[in-house]
């Protein structure tokens, strides 16, 4: 911060007129409740303008990828879950003292592979658009986040299904389960990285997804186990 000699009075001590530092925006005593910080999405005016453009730099790539070779029978499939993902916003539930919303992005990689990568964006976009969930600024960011846990729950899904005795309830919750648990992790070192202000807030948003884990894997064990049985197309890869 620069101050010019103006700032202090004639004759007076600089040490003495020296405006204090800016308060943190949160500190370890603040109450959780009163942290305007959402503990599932990154809100805007949070993250540093590097971060920022790091973020939509990133998302950019995996959609590019997730583009790559789109078939033309995918599209509306994509559309179908990304209209899911982004109603999943809309389910909230109480995590005293505040409240999640359900993600989905775990089911979304499981079903959709590489393809979630063009979902969760548009999803994510509309959240912020029309819920004010998250926001613009923090699209790319948010969108790289879960994309990733997205990935990762699609491999771990199909590592479980080439077992020969695979399970497709167990598979689904289990590949879910990373995908929420991975979104809250970097959620946490992304908060945690900010200083430590933010540090109560990154650890309660780790806590704050152990619910939305435990649901969400139940629904996507049962989402596998019907859609195995009815549509097994939308499952490539999946053992008949």
């Amino acid at each position: 911060m620069c101050i010019s000699p103006g700032s202090y009075p004639a004759g007076g001590s600089s040490q003495a007129r020296r405006p204090a530092p800016p308060a943190p925006l949160i500190t370890l005593n603040t109450p959780v409740h009163t942290v305007k910080v959402p503990v599932v999405h990154l809100a805007d005016g949070i993250l540093p303008a590097p971060l920022l453009a790091g973020g939509f730099a990133t998302a950019g790539v995996l959609a590019w990828w997730g583009a790559r070779n789109l078939r033309d029978e995918e599209p509306p499939r994509v559309a179908v879950f990304t209209a899911a993902f982004f109603c999943a916003s809309l389910i909230h539930f109480p995590v005293p003292p505040t409240s999640v919303h359900l993600l989905f992005n775990g089911l979304l990689g499981v079903v959709l592979g590489r393809r979630a990568l063009l979902a969760i964006p548009v999803g994510l976009g509309l959240q912020a658009a029309l819920l004010g969930h998250g926001g613009l600024t923090t699209l790319g960011v948010n969108a790289t986040m879960f994309g990733l846990a997205a990935i990762l729950g699609r491999a771990a899904f199909d590592q479980l299904v080439r077992r020969t005795d695979w399970r497709p309830f167990w598979s689904g919750a289990l590949a879910t389960a990373l995908a929420v648990l991975a979104s809250g992790a970097m959620l946490t070192l992304i908060l945690w990285s900010l200083g430590e202000g933010f540090h109560p807030v990154a650890q309660y948003a780790l806590l704050a997804h152990l619910p939305v884990l435990a649901i969400e894997a139940v629904v996507t064990g049962f989402t596998v186990e019907f859609l195995r049985r009815v549509q097994p197309a939308l499952l490539p890869g999946t053992p008949s």
